[in-house]
């Protein structure tokens, strides 16, 4: 239950600061946030200020500090709490190495989102300093909505992500909403995508289409393998945000009497990125046919498709050695032995089949 009378609390968010050797930024992950989390709001926030800046010295190093206060008006108390209507808090960001390793993440005035914090000894601080909230809707997908998700805190967290495609939200929210699913953790989700295909704003938005899509098929779903087919090989269907790679992805990753002769047309196209990707991916399919189909690609006019292909080959038979260098010139000689080997493979492979 959450408290009804309007209540201004204070809290304040510890600094995310990350170590001196620069680390990737781990991968966003819902469960990962819900899971270690005290307190999940979800509601918009309303005001964002600056109140201060500073530093502060850890290892010898200084990182850099910009401190803010935000006001949230919160629609639901998902875990913990309850917090009250009217949430004011304070945090800190962009905690800077000295070889620009960022601990980043605030919160912008006027977005609906849901937060994740803990308890500390002093109040709250951000789940993660890379993620400390997500994109969600304001509004449900209303009664007649055809999907139904748990209860529990994860897919309450869910629900409110997955409702930006229903919602009354702009084509970015939309998108930002599916960029934060993860492939190996959210399935529970599929259902709610495959509804979401039919309703216009998504259908007819490349973008929405094919990420979906991609992830359906990496859910294994092979009702959308023809609207995946669809979009991969019409050539006038194309996305800023959505490279057709990742449908390639998606594919490489079904059965391989599915996938290799799919990826076997995707190494005709005429875009080199997505032949790059096919002779990549193929790799995937741990397939003894997608041997010949990379073989028969060694001949492609594109250096980076042949670079792919000699890679995935190396891999497929183990023979690791005869993977050209990256950014070798065709003058160098073990990129040139290289494609010699991979010829003469082919040749006493096709002797072989004989």
């Amino acid at each position: 239950m959450r408290l009804s009378k309007l209540t201004l609390v204070a809290i304040t968010l510890g600094i995310g600061i990350v170590c001196t050797k620069a680390r990737p930024v781990p991968g966003l992950s819902i469960k990962g946030l819900v899971d270690p989390a005290d307190l999940i709001i979800a509601g918009k926030v309303q005001r964002v200020k600056q109140t201060g800046t500073g530093s502060i010295e850890l290892n010898g190093f200084d990182y850099t500090r910009v401190d803010f206060q935000a006001e949230m008006r919160v629609d639901e108390t998902i875990k913990g709490g309850p917090a009250p209507l009217s949430f004011t808090f304070s945090y800190s960001t962009r905690a800077v190495d000295n070889v620009g390793n960022v601990a980043e993440g605030g919160l912008t005035p006027d977005t609906y989102r849901v937060v994740f914090l803990k308890r500390t000894a002093t109040g709250y601080a951000y789940v993660s300093p890379y993620y400390p909230s997500i994109p969600a809707a304001s509004k449900s997908c209303g009664p007649n909505w055809q999907v139904k998700l748990g209860e529990d805190a994860y897919h309450k967290v869910l629900r409110r992500l997955l409702d930006s495609l229903c919602a009354d939200s702009t084509f970015e929210e939309k998108q930002s909403a599916l960029f934060v699913l993860n492939w190996t953790e959210d399935s529970s989700a599929a259902l709610f995508l495959k509804a979401a295909l039919s309703l216009p704003n998504v259908k007819t938005n490349p973008t929405l289409r094919m990420s979906i899509v991609s992830d359906l098929l990496h859910w294994k779903d092979l009702s959308v393998l023809a609207l995946a087919e669809e979009d991969l090989f019409d050539q006038t269907v194309r996305s800023p945000f959505f490279p057709k790679s990742n449908l390639v992805l998606a594919i490489s990753g079904l059965e391989p009497q599915i996938s290799v002769p799919l990826l076997a047309r995707v190494l005709k196209l005429p875009e080199p990125e997505e032949r790059v990707a096919a002779a990549r991916f193929l790799e995937h399919t741990n397939s003894e046919t997608a041997l010949d189909i990379l073989l028969s690609a060694l001949a492609d006019p594109d250096r980076e498709v042949q670079f792919a292909v000699m890679q995935s080959l190396g891999n497929l038979t183990g023979q690791h050695y005869w993977r050209p260098n990256t950014g070798t010139t065709e003058s160098d000689p073990h990129w040139m032995s290289c494609l010699q080997h991979w010829r003469e493979f082919g040749e006493q492979r096709k002797r072989g089949l004989d």
